[in-house]
């Protein structure tokens, strides 16, 4: 597994170069694994997707069957599709409460390969800045759950990480959003209190020619060994998980039978009295309703790791988490959208990233040869047009869950939105601290919470 000193190393690639789109299919797309493309089905989880730097090599249950033929004749309590970090703690959080309940997991492709094991790195809140628009939008009281939602759902992964000694190089940092533009500055720092201005930023952060600094605590990790540990604990539970597995169509049971739902995979139909969809960007493929709303958009993300020319071991810069949401050139030009084919990535995005990092640092840092790239990869992750997660029943489909599209911010949304999630499938009611603007049902209700 990656070493949290191999890490440390290839900080700046991986977890604070910006996210980057891609306009179209780019004709210079390759795909970096080398595998032979095998059938993919539009929409669907791609049976051969980039080599995330993460995943190298991959974890011990990257392809575990529990069972090794597909239980289809047993009726499960809950069947849990996906296997990320809002599956992961789904059923960790179940079996925890009532470690007699049947739980099956089905993945499409290997353990925690998706966005979850696919990210930046970062385990940090973030979305502070929107706490006026929410606020607008929802009132104060629902503006206040959602951010404390967003702090909490950070300190539970860190306590879980901490609890259960998870090796996953979790490191409390000091972070920052970096600011090269003025204007886009002062709305930041019109929100919270710690901020570095001027000269004051560029000493502190090192960083030449920024404008500020919005300064809070982060947290870096290997997210995809932090998911594993969380499957780990739900199979010592009883959980019993199906990779390679890929769930095709969903059919609600009609009659006096326990059995309420059927889910059809592509090694057989298994069968529960609930279904939980933890699909993120993959759902609208899988469930028509959903699809229909057009409120959840698959979006493909790419990540680079590389290595600095220059000595960074003994260098603070490096030993923090930082990133920039204006940096010039870093958005407009490449966005990809509807789109979830994570087999290839963007050769324009790719050379960019690779680069970036010696202008942002600056040469004294970074060195001034180019950096060498460790790894390229691409990751389908789930947008709504709110910017908030789905979380709740599916209206009209009795027994019908659903917490999906977490916007790229899956370890600020997800770990709590599990726990809401599960309270509300075994008390009937959500927990009076969840938001209402996260509810499901607005997906059907053109995002009206």
């Amino acid at each position: 597994m990656r070493s949290p000193s191999f890490v440390e190393a290839l900080a700046v690639g991986s977890l604070i170069t910006p996210t980057a789109w891609a306009a179209t299919i780019p004709t210079e797309s390759y795909s970096p694994s080398g595998n032979n493309v095998s059938v993919h089905l539009d929409g669907f989880p791609h049976p051969n997707p980039t080599k995330s730097y993460w995943q190298d090599p991959p974890h011990r249950i990257a392809s575990l069957r529990s069972t090794p033929d597909l239980p289809t004749d047993q009726l499960f309590d809950y069947v849990i599709i996906g296997s990320g970090v809002t599956g992961a703690a789904t059923a960790f959080k179940l079996l925890s409460r009532n470690p007699d309940l049947s739980v099956l997991m089905l993945e499409a492709r290997t353990a925690a390969s998706g966005a979850s094991g696919r990210n930046g790195g970062h385990c940090k809140t973030g979305d502070y800045k929107k706490i006026k628009q929410w606020v607008d939008l929802y009132g104060e009281d629902e503006a206040l759950k959602i951010g404390k939602l967003e702090q909490d759902c950070v300190s539970d992964v860190r306590d879980f990480v901490h609890r259960y000694n998870v090796s996953s190089g979790w490191r409390d940092v000091e972070t920052a959003d970096l600011y090269y533009t003025q204007d886009e500055f002062e709305k930041a720092a019109a929100v919270v209190e710690t901020v570095f201005r001027g000269q004051e930023a560029r000493d502190h952060w090192r960083w030449p020619e920024i404008s500020g600094a919005v300064t809070y605590a982060g947290h870096t990790q290997n997210p995809y060994l932090t998911v594993c540990a969380m499957l780990e604990l739900g199979l010592e539970k009883g959980l019993n998980l199906q990779t390679n597995t890929m769930a095709l169509q969903l059919t609600q049971v009609s009659g006096p039978s326990d059995t309420k739902w059927e889910v059809k995979t592509d090694r057989g139909t298994v069968k529960g009295s609930k279904v939980v969809l933890a699909t993120n960007g993959f759902t609208p493929a899988l469930h028509p309703g959903f699809a229909a709303t057009r409120f959840l958009e698959p979006v493909r993300n790419q990540a680079t790791a590389v290595r600095p020319a220059a000595d960074t071991s003994q260098n603070p810069v490096f030993r923090r988490s930082q990133g920039y949401a204006d940096f010039p050139g870093a958005s407009g030009d490449y966005v990809t959208r509807n789109l979830t084919d994570d087999s290839v990535v963007d050769g324009r995005i790719a050379a960019y990233l690779r680069g970036v990092g010696r202008v942002t640092y600056g040469h004294r840092h970074w060195g001034e040869a180019a950096a060498a790239p460790v790894a390229d990869w691409t990751g389908i992750v789930c947008r709504t047009p709110d910017g908030l997660p789905v979380v709740g029943a599916v209206p009209r489909e009795h027994g019908l869950w659903a917490a999906v599209c977490m916007n790229g911010h899956g370890m600020a949304w997800a770990f709590r939105s599990a726990e809401a999630l599960v309270e509300m499938m075994v008390e009937g009611a959500a927990p009076a601290w969840f938001p209402e603007p996260f509810r499901a049902d607005r997906a059907w209700k053109g995002g009206r919470h």
